[in-house]
């Protein structure tokens, strides 16, 4: 995997490291008394079930200065019924997978056209995006590390969309991943959209241009 710009690199050998709770994702009674509602046969639909649940029934805000936003934990959101962004929806589908017994980890990305900009010397605010990585094990009991996109919206379980999840390369489509985390709080010290742009910023510093050319990769979000 390329060390450029990788805050958090993935534990792929510690794999209940991600089963974990963290400060913004813990699993609290809350968060087990709902997500046992949504296992399914296999893995793979349990994180589908999650995706067609938090989409039925939370709202997706579009307010980019919703005070809120990094402030939360799983159960906050949860009982808000309202995610402020792709971080709550990564945060609360993190919380869920988790209790449901699925290895998950938070990816945390830059916009490569964002990237593209500031390196061209111009001014524009931070854009990135928050997914999931999640340990998904089959019928036949094999497993393997797959990327899904909690905030893509979709009514039902056959909109969702696993990629795999690469370890010699950080190119997610239109996206360049720098950091994998357990929790994006405990692990960065994410708490405002203030230290989330302060963060991508000292990421993108570190990364290598040719970076964001790489054409091999999966498609778009």
């Amino acid at each position: 995997m390329i060390k450029d710009g990788l805050l958090v690199a993935p534990d792929f050998t510690n794999i209940n490291k991600y089963l974990e709770s963290g400060t913004r994702t813990g699993i609290t009674d809350t968060i087990i008394k709902k997500s046992k509602m949504l296992k399914g046969i296999t893995d793979g639909i349990t994180v589908r079930n999650i995706l067609v649940w938090m989409n039925t029934n939370t709202a997706r805000l579009n307010d980019g200065t919703d005070f809120r936003k990094f402030k939360r934990n799983a159960t906050e959101i949860l009982q808000s019924n309202e995610r402020t962004g792709c971080c709550d929806s990564s945060t609360l589908f993190t919380a869920f997978s988790r209790s449901l017994g699925i290895p998950t980890m938070q990816i945390i990305t830059l916009s490569k056209r964002w990237a593209k900009n500031i390196n061209e010397g111009k001014k524009v605010g931070t854009t990135g995006h928050f997914l999931a990585g999640v340990y998904l094990k089959d019928i036949n009991g094999k497993s393997c590390w797959s990327i899904v996109d909690t905030d893509r919206y979709i009514t039902d379980v056959r909109d969702v969309i696993f990629m795999p999840l690469k370890v010699e390369s950080r190119n997610i489509g239109d996206l360049y991943s720098f950091a994998y985390v357990k929790d994006y709080y405990d692990d960065l010290g994410i708490d405002s959209i203030e230290k989330m742009a302060e963060v991508q910023i000292n990421a993108l510093k570190k990364c290598v241009v040719i970076d964001f050319e790489d054409k091999n990769e999966i498609g778009g979000r």
